[in-house]
């Protein structure tokens, strides 16, 4: 027994070292699979905004548009410069747009990516195979996306994804020493391993078994495997990205895994051997005390006989040596249908089903049982009996040691139970389908009593984990609202909309809502989420299904931020502020007012940038930005056209002094120092050109023009100064 429990002890625990690294495995696919889904969601953001820009400005070459390289330039920024942009004409010919001066230099088009046809043919998101730059000799990937170009000048653009900027990163997560982490693309094709093996990017594994069996058959899992690319066993976790053609796998090395069991095995064995002897003699002394409790239980005979006759249950007496039926009362005579006499002559075998619960035969069931209760444990279990007439009962059975003089004596307490079994097994059935459904859904979901009583009966593990409710937090609808929506206000709102869906529901004779209701709930960890109620009523249960929509809103909400604000600063870009101008500019005229359009350059900027670097010209840039937002007044608009040059929209002016005062402010505020460290600051100036509407200009590109002309004037004219664009005629006037 001591051997049998160390081999048992070192089994169970190389079983619990191999499901703990499971556990590890499949936690870190997680980790690296939504590492993977945020480079594969910008490089999709940057290719939609960049096509969305050439969509929206038909005519114009991206590479002579200060706009466009300022845009591409923000959206590598994003991605820290792992993503190149390229732009395929009409006739597939790849072009590289030239970042601002401040990155390094983009790499020239790879002729490789203009000789896929299938990227020229590429109707929405495209994920190519690997190929290697020939300027850099580095992998890369390309993503495609299409341009729908009025002109048909261009048919799509390009990321390449720079495998070597993103290598650091995955081999930190790996499981070293051993581990790997690969990318793959559906159809097999290896886009990325780290570490890297010679010859593995670009390979295709299409053909191996486990790809074929797991990979490529399953979205999710975790097997064994000897590596496709160095032939050591590993243990793989993949997963496949929802919505692109990508398969990540995490691997961790088997003998890595197993290192420290070997240790432990070593120690148990030594512990086994030391312990042996005196494992027997506990035995030896165990089967002394057996004896004297036998012969205690013959002094206890009569007693026994006396109170089996008189039990309400069906019992039997076992010799377990001959497999026999020794004694039975009058109860079991009637459960088993059968005289005294027949059930004397032979063992209990005959009485027992062929197959028992559990799956078991019915000698097997009789050995198990009865080697269960000659250890020292009350056996209480289930058996199938079969009466003579061939109808099977459920009997519920405690079985009891009673050990005689040597004779290995069993006693059995029979229960019918076969009423009791069958509504349980109708009950089970029942909730189990429908535990099952809400456990195998992707969505959140709660099932209530009818409104208005809406009693919590049961929501699922999704529900749990993401909202974070219990039953106990949201016993009833009750409870759920002041949770769900703390803020009385909008709480008041959604319980009237709900309350109206719920009774138009009810009134049309529907079982479903014909639209469902959206709102904005409280999870239990303070964060707030999207969701879309979707509503079933039947008979006197109520089915409420959760469709979180958070994700999606707040990937819009990003792209609009990308296309209209800058992204060092975050002032609106020159799209967004082209937009307010024309806006403005409706407004002035209507109230009869002025606008000031005024062009801001900041002087002696470049030095700085040059001498002591871009990051911290970034910083000059974010100071002068914050400065210039505090100086304008509310209504007025600070915007950043790309460099060091920005632009102050001065709304409702009256006359010009107004204007005057306000850049005075602006002037003053940023010749103040500007420390680049505790040791460094620089002083710097800006010249400003003006140009006033009407009069300097009636449409936005006339005023911004205008403003342009006169804040290079003022850069002629010394700089640090303000300079208001004069049409020609006032020129003459004044002449």
């Amino acid at each position: 027994m001591l051997w049998a429990l160390a081999g048992y002890r070192a089994y169970t625990e190389r079983q619990r070292v191999l499901t703990a690294k499971e556990v590890e495995v499949s936690k870190l696919v997680v980790a690296v699979e939504e590492q993977t889904l945020r480079l594969f969601r910008l490089t999709e953001a940057t290719l939609v905004a960049t096509s969305r820009w050439i969509e929206d400005h038909p005519g114009v070459h991206p590479g002579a548009s200060a706009s466009f390289i300022d845009l591409l330039g923000n959206l590598r920024r994003l991605s820290d410069d792992a993503l190149e942009i390229q732009i395929m004409d009409a006739q597939g010919d790849a072009h590289a747009i030239p970042p601002p001066k401040r990155l390094e230099p983009a790499s020239a088009a790879d002729p490789k990516l203009s000789g896929q046809p299938r990227i020229l043919q590429a109707k929405e998101l495209f994920i190519a195979e690997p190929v290697q730059n020939k300027a850099s000799g580095n992998w890369i990937v390309p993503v495609t996306y299409p341009v729908n170009d009025s002109r048909k000048q261009f048919s799509a653009v390009t990321a390449t994804i720079q495998l070597d900027r993103i290598a650091l990163p995955f081999d930190a997560q790996r499981l070293k020493p051993n581990g790997s982490i690969t990318l793959f693309r559906t159809g097999g094709v290896t886009l990325f391993r780290t570490p890297a093996i010679e010859g593995s990017i670009g390979k295709s594994i299409a053909q191996a078994p486990d790809y074929i069996e797991h990979l490529s058959a399953k979205p999710r899992g975790l097997y064994r495997v000897k590596g496709a690319f160095d032939g050591v066993e590993r243990m793989v976790g993949h997963a496949r990205l929802g919505n692109y053609p990508v398969i990540v796998a995490v691997t961790a090395s088997i003998d890595d895994v197993l290192q420290p069991w070997w240790r432990e095995l070593w120690q148990l064995l030594s512990l086994a051997l030391a312990t042996t002897g005196a494992a027997l003699l506990i035995t030896l002394r165990a089967i002394n005390a057996g004896r004297i409790a036998q012969k205690k239980l013959a002094d206890g005979e009569q007693r026994f006989r006396t109170l089996i006759e008189h039990a309400p249950d069906a019992i039997l007496v076992v010799d377990a040596d001959e497999q026999r039926i020794i004694d039975a009362n009058p109860m079991a005579e009637k459960l088993f249908e059968r005289t005294r006499g027949e059930l004397l002559s032979g063992g209990i075998e005959r009485f027992y089903s062929p197959v028992q619960p559990g799956g078991l035969s019915s000698a097997e069931a009789i050995r198990q049982a009865q080697e269960r209760s000659f250890s020292g444990e009350s056996v209480l279990i289930e058996r199938r009996l079969r009466s003579p007439s061939g109808k099977e009962i459920t009997v519920e059975v405690r079985i009891d040691d009673m050990s005689d003089n040597g004779r290995r004596l069993l006693r059995g307490s029979f229960i019918d139970i076969s009423e009791r079994k069958a509504a349980e097994d109708a009950l089970r059935e029942s909730e189990m389908r429908l535990r099952m459904l809400m456990e195998t859904s992707p969505l959140p979901m709660l099932i209530t009593t009818s409104p208005p009583e809406s009693k919590v009966l049961m929501l699922n593990q999704r529900f749990n984990s993401l909202i974070g409710y219990s039953i106990e937090d949201i016993p009833d609808i009750n409870a759920w609202w002041p949770r769900a929506y703390p803020d009385p206000g909008y709480r008041d709102e959604v319980r009237q909309r709900w309350n109206e869906a719920m009774s138009s529901l009810l009134a049309s004779g529907r079982h479903t809502l014909e639209k469902p209701v959206a709102v904005e709930i409280s999870c239990k960890d303070g964060s707030r989420r999207f969701f879309e109620i979707h509503v079933s009523l039947q008979a006197d249960r109520c089915l409420i299904v959760f469709n979180d929509l958070t994700e999606r809103r707040a990937y819009e909400r990003e792209l609009a931020r990308v296309a209209n604000y800058d992204t060092l600063t975050n002032l609106p870009n020159r799209r967004l502020l082209t937009d307010r101008m024309d806006q403005i500019i409706a407004r002035t005229r209507r109230k009869s007012r002025m606008l000031a359009v005024c062009y801001v350059d900041l002087d002696e900027f470049k030095p700085v940038n040059d001498l002591h670097g871009h990051a911290t010209g970034d910083k000059v840039l974010i100071e002068a930005a914050r400065r210039m937002s505090e100086a304008v007044r509310v209504e007025d608009t600070a915007a950043r056209l790309g460099g060091d040059e920005f632009v102050l929209l001065l709304v409702d002016l009256e006359q010009d002094s107004e204007c005057e005062q306000v850049l005075a402010r602006v002037t003053a505020s940023l010749t103040r120092p500007f420390l680049l460290n505790e040791q460094v600051s620089v002083v710097l100036s800006a010249s400003i050109g003006v140009a006033l509407f009407p009069s300097g200009g009636k449409t936005p590109d006339e005023l911004m023009r205008n403003a342009d002309q006169a804040m290079y004037a003022a850069k002629q004219a010394g700089r640090n100064r303000i300079n208001f664009f004069v049409p020609p005629s006032s020129e003459t006037n004044s002449g």
